[in-house]
């Protein structure tokens, strides 16, 4: 094919090309950011179907550009060796400095035979640990296979670092995390903890408004019918194509890295995306940035009460003491709503508002939970203490008292005097 006057596709290292070989994945995860609308529990689905291009296809297309990138193309989906024939498009692509991103459940032995009988080789490939869909003993053995198989140059192998984002997580999956973290270090893998970036100019992105910016993108998408984008977004809603990779003379330029374009899309973005670093906004003020801010806190508002306590609670564990007293506040905030008062709720939030340094706050809320029914010897105890604290035990005994019998109040008391008592006889 002869070379067009100007090749439509930019190629200045600092554009990244990206050929979404199919939106399919076996997993599900419900922070993936293949998809908007992050909601905690609710497990991702992929963004549509679509007649994917065959691996000769592809092969034919991409081997027949004039021009070819100055860093690698990067082979993805969904999970892109769902593709019938990834080996086969893999080990044909001449030209390309090529990287993969995978879940790591494909049959890697068999893919690194193919690529090693035409003589190829992935430059890098990043996978990373989806701790509800593979134990860490088998994402571990499939790790150190790829590693060892040569089929890439330099493999990395990360987990999505999720601390500030409990929402996301449950026992199971902060229990494998530190099993493979565990296991990873025993065998001598290396890892990398990748960030998370999930919201939209600190709220939660779910598309739910969208308004007018100057964009310049930095992004080659090639969706898996060939379709060429300049963003994800327009990509996964199929607006805006600048052409097809089968018909790439007649593909229209995309814009030079730098170049500011009117996109009225601004708020549907992928977050990970427009987070990356690459590219930038310009807002109608003549303000530029790059990066958009990442709040945590949005993701309550999809959650019930039992979830975002649970939330509260890994944030307590972890000693993030003032987001456990934020989720507990959404978590109260959502019960009264629902004509409810939980008093364990408020019994929780006495005990990390005291953990904030805020006693008197603490002691309203174990003597609120306490008049919810909440009488538990450590709910009480707990609340005898920060009454001494504060000098207001007259007050905190005659809230227990409405609903504690006297004789064991006056156990409890005792039992305070004690262990009060431990450190000076010591």
């Amino acid at each position: 094919m002869p070379a067009p006057a100007r090749f439509p596709l930019p190629t200045a290292e600092i554009h990244v090309w990206v050929a979404y070989l199919t939106a399919r994945c076996n997993f599900a995860c419900d922070y993936c950011i293949q998809k908007p609308q992050m909601v905690p529990g609710q497990r991702r689905k992929p963004w549509g179907r679509y007649q994917e291009l065959t691996g000769r296809q592809w092969v034919d297309a991409l081997n027949a550009f004039p021009v070819r990138p100055e860093h690698p193309l990067i082979l993805t989906g969904g999970e892109p060796s769902l593709h019938k024939d990834f080996a086969f498009l893999a080990s044909r692509l001449e030209g390309y400095q090529l990287d993969m991103t995978s879940n790591l459940t494909f049959d890697i032995d068999a893919v690194a035979r193919e690529m090693k009988a035409h003589g190829k080789q992935f430059a890098t490939s990043f996978h990373t640990y989806h701790p509800k869909f593979l134990t860490p003993e088998k994402w571990l053995d499939q790790a150190e296979r790829l590693r060892d198989s040569g089929l890439v140059a330099a493999p990395v192998f990360s987990m999505v670092n999720l601390e500030r984002f409990p929402h996301f997580r449950d026992d199971e999956h902060d229990q494998n995390v530190a099993r493979l973290a565990q296991l990873a270090d025993r065998r001598g893998l290396v890892y990398q903890w990748n960030e998370f970036r999930g919201t939209h100019m600190g709220e939660a992105f779910n598309r739910d408004h969208k308004y007018r910016i100057d964009c310049t993108s930095a992004w080659v998408n090639i969706d898996p019918e060939g379709n060429v984008h300049n963003c994800q977004y327009h990509l996964t809603e199929r607006k805006h194509a600048f052409g097809n990779v089968t018909d790439i003379g007649n593909c229209r330029p995309l814009p030079a890295m730098g170049e500011f374009f009117a996109c009225t899309d601004f708020g549907y973005c992928d977050p990970c995306h427009e987070n990356s670093g690459h590219g930038a906004f310009r807002d109608q003020q003549g303000n530029i940035f790059r990066r958009t801010a990442n709040d945590a806190r949005v993701y309550l508002q999809w959650m019930q009460p039992a979830a975002i306590k649970a939330v509260a609670r890994r944030y307590f564990a972890q000693g993030d003491h003032r987001e456990a007293e934020h989720a507990l506040l959404a978590a109260i905030g959502k019960e009264r709503d629902a004509g409810t008062d939980n008093g364990e709720t408020w019994a929780d939030l006495g005990v990390t508002l005291y953990e904030t340094g805020k006693r008197k706050q603490s002691l309203a809320a174990l003597l609120h939970a306490i008049d919810a029914g909440v009488t538990r010897t450590e709910t009480v105890g707990s609340a005898l203490v920060v009454a001494r604290e504060l000098g207001l035990v007259e007050h905190a005994r005659q809230t227990i008292l409405r609903h504690v019998p006297a004789q064991n109040l006056e156990r409890i008391e005792r039992a305070l005097d004690v262990v009060r008592a431990e450190p000076a006889r010591s």
